[in-house]
């Protein structure tokens, strides 16, 4: 936008002046108006193509300051157990209990995370995670082959299933 208003700018500027050289002698301008714009629009080009170099930023001398004192670090205890997430590798049942002829009570969604709280060995279908839902959703049994299990299993208590 700078730029074309420069460049209409400097055509007018170019036709007072073309002009006010031809009018004060009488005579008829040499050069016919295709000559004259020909230039100013040579002349606009060059202008466009031109460089303007801005200078760099003057650099700014930070001021001194006294360094800030940071506090002493506390020891803190590492907890010896923390909650295993699992995380649904796609979309599966929650269920009621830790097989498949139990209920179904919810979804657990691809991506979706939730606290392990207990786990089922069932003989025939392998292992189920009794979750705690992170988000909404209801809380109950999923099979541990919809899911990737994050952090480590082995203080995840062993549950009973619940009667059907």
């Amino acid at each position: 936008m700078l730029r074309r208003l420069i460049i209409g700018s400097f055509l007018v500027a170019l036709t007072l002046f073309v002009g006010a050289c031809g009018a004060g002698t009488g005579l008829p301008s040499t050069q016919s108006s295709e000559a004259v714009l020909a230039t100013a629009y040579a002349k606009a080009e060059l202008t466009k193509q031109a460089t303007f170099q801005t200078p760099p930023p003057t650099p700014i001398t930070p001021s001194p300051t006294a360094p800030l004192e940071s506090p002493t670090p506390t020891v803190t205890a590492t907890p010896t157990y923390s909650k295993p997430v699992v995380s649904a590798n796609y979309n599966a049942y929650v269920r009621s209990g830790p097989d498949e002829s139990y209920d179904s009570i919810d979804f657990f969604l691809e991506g979706q995370r939730a606290f392990v709280e207990g786990r089922n060995e069932n003989g025939t279908t392998g292992t189920w995670w009794y979750i705690r839902r992170i988000d909404e959703g209801k809380d109950g049994w999923v099979w541990s082959g919809a899911v990737t299990l994050i952090g480590e299993a082995s203080g995840v208590p062993i549950l009973e299933a619940p009667p059907q």
